[in-house]
């Protein structure tokens, strides 16, 4: 297995009403964004700063694919840490 092969995505959702999620090894996941469309991320993906929309949050953690209801935030990548900031 090569070292890209080893990366993963790390997630933490960050609420000021309620509790939060944190979950590592993520393969690949996608977001529903403010405009309508689907955002597909995976390790390695260019840093990002964009509005995601209340919805579903789809993440792929060894070969199960999971889906948690989220909502409405500012979503930032960087080095492979996901972090959604949610008002509610």
């Amino acid at each position: 297995m090569s070292q890209a092969d080893d990366k993963r995505l790390k997630l933490e959702v960050l609420s000021l009403g309620s509790g939060g999620l944190n979950v590592e090894g993520i393969s690949a996941m996608q977001v529903w964004l403010a405009d309508g469309s689907w955002l597909g991320l995976h390790p390695g993906h260019a840093p990002l700063v964009t509005a995601t929309a209340d919805g579903e949050l789809k993440y792929r953690q060894v070969g199960d694919e999971i889906i948690v209801q989220v909502r409405g935030g500012i979503l930032t990548l960087k080095d492979d840490l996901v972090s959604i900031l949610t008002t509610h």
